[in-house]
């Protein structure tokens, strides 16, 4: 039954985490508004990068086909040295794609990012509400009361929840109050989508490194290029790039970005079409929290960080389906209110890991000291041949970039029962695996992996039986999934992943039987291994905490005030 309110949740800013937050609680049941100050979807690239983590959780919304059928798959990085070629480093390797259906980076324009996901959630009935800013907002302990402008027509919305996701500049965070501490780069940066006049053959990203930093191509589907870069020196003297802001975009004037192009990229070929060029500031900044009583912050308006490995775009995707499982579980009664406080005790320590290794990595390649300089030209250039060539090293890049490392172990919102053994620990992604002809059984069974099956709303139980010596097999999944819907209804669905399945039992490291519940965001809420006494009561253990049981009254799941 709803309450008062507007809607339940109220979206203020439709770029991609917005959409993705508003997307993931539209498919979960939940009322949902989306409001944005500009007249649509921008019309520029801007951040053109996905990583393989985001296209999985892209997939758990049915988009990610969608998406890469409009980008193009990046497998490396072709590294340069003022033109001479020096090595590659992969955005996929040896060995990555038994880790994940998506075992590259996307080269994906964000407005096809942003347009995919407007029509995902037209279909939900959902219109993002443009030319709608936020003016103000009081929270009022039950729910927010935001002041908006349509045009020049003032408004007001009221929602049981508000997700500002507008930008590094946010006015949500601003009406919050909330610190945004951190640093503004010296440096500049300059993009630009262009055309070619001629075929480069470029398979991957090309990155030259130059003495004052470094500049780079990135192929897209539509036939253009990306460039990318550090301002050089003389535009820095002319006093140009001191005020280009890293929303703002400032216009770059054709001649500036064709004189940049000829001095420091080295290629032979020559700019034949300016759609799109720019200049921006670098910055590295994280808000002092990212939940503010029944206000969130994800993306731009939470942490900005310079652009070093594509890392921005696919942050705030990973803020936005946290964040919106967990306000629909609470929205509808199915979960205490605290799992909404994991939010950010889940996802600010990712983002301080991400912004503090685009740190390192930037510096690394714009620092203009004489030491920085001599180790990107003399000494970088050199290694990268030969460690390039080896396959641990090449899927320890993998790994990082795509962010496939990111996991709340030791989170309230996953499991401390520490009995289960082998590396996988709740609170990690729950592992890719193929899935065999026969598929695995269970509601939405015979997919493409294993993930296919946790796919939809709720917790997912995935029940793994080796078999044994015995006549009885230690796990009975109908046995389990009556008893787990008799205490929670409806919440936790359960899947029977034979013994024919050997991809999956191995990715989940399945030794004799073990159950893995899985979260609705995909990451491992539990892991238990049998023969157990009581698996219902381990589970429930846990359950108890994150879920609120049918015999339990509704009012544990109401906003705290």
């Amino acid at each position: 039954m709803h309450d008062a309110h507007d809607c339940d949740v109220l979206v203020a800013g439709a770029g991609p985490s917005g959409l993705t937050a508003a997307l993931a609680l539209a498919q979960h049941g939940v009322r949902v508004r989306i409001v944005d100050r500009g007249s649509g979807p921008v019309e520029e690239a801007r951040a053109a990068i996905v990583h393989a983590r985001t296209l999985e959780l892209l997939d758990r919304l049915g988009v990610a086909e969608q998406a890469v059928a409009r980008g193009l798959a990046i497998t490396q990085v072709a590294i340069h040295e003022r033109g001479r070629h020096v090595g590659r480093m992969p955005l996929a390797g040896e060995g990555t794609a038994a880790w994940t259906r998506f075992p590259y980076a996307l080269a994906l324009e964000q407005f096809e990012t942003q347009q995919l996901l407007v029509d995902a959630l037209a279909e939900h009935g959902v219109a993002v509400e443009w030319d709608t800013g936020v003016e103000d907002l009081a929270d009022t302990g039950r729910g927010v009361r935001v002041g908006v402008r349509h045009g020049g027509a003032p408004g007001t919305v009221t929602a049981r929840w508000l997700i500002g996701a507008d930008g590094a500049s946010s006015t949500v965070r601003r009406l919050l109050a909330l610190d945004f501490g951190g640093r503004t780069y010296p440096q500049s940066g300059m993009l630009a989508d262009v055309t070619l006049d001629v075929d480069l053959g470029v398979q991957g990203m090309r990155l030259n490194l130059t003495r004052g930093g470094f500049v780079g191509i990135l192929p897209l589907a539509s036939g253009r290029c990306r460039l990318f870069g550090v301002v050089p020196p003389w535009i820095h003297r002319g006093g140009d790039a001191s005020q280009a802001s890293h929303e703002a975009y400032a216009p770059l004037e054709p001649e500036v970005l064709h004189r940049w192009f000829a001095d420091y990229f080295r290629v032979d070929a020559g700019l034949q079409d300016i759609v799109w060029a720019s200049m921006f500031r670098f910055h590295s900044r994280i808000a002092s929290r990212f939940r503010s009583g029944n206000c969130f912050l994800v993306g731009d308006a939470a942490h900005i960080h310079n652009p070093a490995g594509g890392q921005g775009l696919n942050l705030g995707i990973g803020d936005a389906v946290n964040l919106a499982w967990k306000l629909a579980q609470v929205t509808h009664g199915h979960a205490p209110a605290w799992l909404l406080d994991t939010y950010d005790a889940e996802r600010r320590p990712v983002a301080r890991a991400v912004l503090k290794r685009t740190d390192l990595g930037f510096r690394a390649e714009t620092g203009n000291n004489a030491l920085a300089v001599w180790m990107r030209t003399r000494v970088v250039t050199r290694v990268i041949g030969a460690v390039s060539r080896l396959a641990p090293v090449r899927r320890l890049f993998f790994h990082i970039f795509s962010q496939l490392w990111i996991t709340y172990r030791g989170s309230r919102a996953v499991s401390r029962d520490a009995s289960a053994t082998g590396r996988l620990r709740p609170g990690d992604r729950a592992p890719y695996a193929p899935a065999g002809r026969g598929g695995a059984q269970g509601e939405g069974g015979g997919g493409r992996g294993v993930l296919e099956l946790t796919h939809g709303g709720g917790y997912h139980l995935l029940c793994f039986d080796r078999g044994g010596d015995g006549p009885v097999p230690a796990v009975n999944a109908a046995e389990l999934a009556e008893a787990l819907d008799d205490r929670y209804p409806g919440m936790v669905a359960v899947h029977a992943v034979p013994p024919g399945e050997t991809a999956a039992h191995h990715a989940y490291q399945v030794k004799g039987a073990r159950l893995v519940l899985v979260r609705p965001d995909g990451h491992v809420g539990a892991v238990v291994d049998l023969p157990d006494g009581d698996p219902v009561g381990r589970l429930a253990g846990y359950l108890d905490e994150v879920l609120v049981r049918a015999s339990a009254p509704s009012a544990q799941a109401q906003p705290e005030p």
